[in-house]
């Protein structure tokens, strides 16, 4: 991972740092939507199920 600043110390490093900067973040964040649509899909599968078998 890159740090956004060339300084060797955290000397004169003031402010809020990104802790993103250079990595992969988009792959990381597709991955999460991926998984909360899977578990939504599984969770609506799962409700439909239970709700048929209520009815009967």
């Amino acid at each position: 991972m890159e740090a956004p600043f060339t300084s060797t110390t955290w000397d004169g490093i003031s402010g809020p740092i990104y802790a993103g900067y250079g990595s992969v973040e988009g792959l990381w964040i597709a991955a999460s939507l991926a998984l909360v649509v899977v578990a939504i899909v599984f969770g609506w599968r799962h409700e439909q199920h239970a709700y048929k078998a209520l009815k009967k």
